[in-house]
């Protein structure tokens, strides 16, 4: 009978230890990022791949444009005047292409700055999730192992007193 009652003990600390576990899987189960999460996370940075080629796609062929324009403007002759004013004009394009290009990055910069704070995010649960876990370590060894400990010594010392 003996034998029994300490297997029915045994079986209900394994269970108290199963209802632990359970309970912590379950707190950590609430603060993973979800792959819905990571996946916003991959359809910012595709959309921001895609806005920075077509700016480069668009700042290329305005060089092209430009390249063709001087050698024309290179193979003229006489006239010089007017080809300076149209060389001006043109500058005054680039540059205000090159502002485009600018405002392009600012907004890059800015989507970065949106993904940098996610990670953040994600980084204060994982610490949250890790203070969880520290407490749970603090709480298992104060309510489980301490209690044991002193039991298996009172339990030892009442076997050295009886012999």
């Amino acid at each position: 009978m003996e034998r029994l009652t300490r297997r029915v003990d045994r079986l209900e600390q394994h269970t108290q230890q199963i209802k632990n576990d359970l309970a912590v899987l379950t707190e950590r189960s609430q603060n993973f990022a979800t792959k819905t999460d990571v996946e916003g996370l991959r359809t910012d940075q595709f959309r921001l791949r895609c806005e920075m080629l077509e700016g480069f796609a668009q700042t290329s062929a305005q060089f092209a444009r430009s390249d063709e324009r001087f050698a024309r403007v290179s193979d003229w002759t006489g006239q010089a005047d007017t080809n300076f004013a149209a060389i001006d004009r043109q500058f005054e394009q680039i540059h205000k292409q090159f502002a485009r290009v600018d405002e392009n990055f600012a907004r890059v910069d800015e989507k970065f700055d949106q993904v940098y704070e996610k990670f953040d995010r994600v980084y204060e649960k994982f610490d949250r999730v890790d203070e969880k876990f520290d407490r749970l370590n603090d709480r298992i060894t104060w309510t489980l192992m301490v209690p044991a400990v002193l039991a298996v010594l009172g339990w030892l010392a009442r076997e050295f007193w009886i012999r």
